[in-house]
């Protein structure tokens, strides 16, 4: 028996060490559109895909194509004008996390950390960061949700002719050049 325990101990930071991969059923990821000062939208990217590795490394990959306005017309719009995913296929978020801080939770405790990462879109790259809740599960699994919208700021990552192509196409007066991002990703 003694041997079985020394064995279990042993090969727990094994398990610690291996890469957790992201949930793609179970995670989401939300921006917000407001055009014409008053109008807000919630949408959405059917397909993300992503890792956490050992070292804290967290990688969250979106493939452009797959954004959900719940407008089939729209879509098209915006993968054809804002994301030109025939060009850039996909947004990636990179981020380190503190892995001391989160191998210590219990399953079922929580962790508020300030994310600090970058977002790689239509060719810029730009800081974006989250206050995000991580909570450990007693399979060894993490989910992290934000607390609060990280902003990106469409200037930065030269979306703004995409943005006025849709403004027009859409006959409006205004979209909003700052959106509002929140994201709910499961690494197991």
């Amino acid at each position: 028996m003694k041997r079985f325990i020394s064995a279990l101990v042993l090969s727990l930071p094994l398990v610690a060490a291996q890469a957790l991969e992201l949930q793609t059923d179970e995670s989401a990821l939300y921006f917000v559109s407001i055009k014409n000062d008053s109008i807000s939208e919630v949408l959405t990217f059917d397909e993300l895909s992503g890792s956490l590795s050992a070292e804290g490394d967290a990688q969250i990959s979106v493939p452009l194509a797959s954004v959900n306005t719940g407008i089939e017309i729209r879509d098209e719009r915006v993968r054809k004008y804002l994301f030109k995913t025939e060009e850039f296929s996909k947004a990636v978020y990179t981020a380190k996390l503190d892995m001391t801080e989160l191998t210590v939770l219990k399953a079922g405790e929580q962790k508020q950390i300030s994310l600090s990462g970058e977002l790689a879109l239509n060719g810029n790259v730009g800081k974006l960061d989250f206050d995000i809740l991580v909570t450990k599960s007693s399979d060894g699994s993490y989910s992290a949700t934000t607390i609060a919208p990280g902003f990106v700021d469409v200037r930065s990552f030269d979306l703004i002719k995409g943005v006025g192509k849709l403004r027009s196409l859409a006959g409006l007066n205004s979209i909003a050049l700052t959106v509002p991002v929140t994201f709910s990703v499961l690494f197991n």
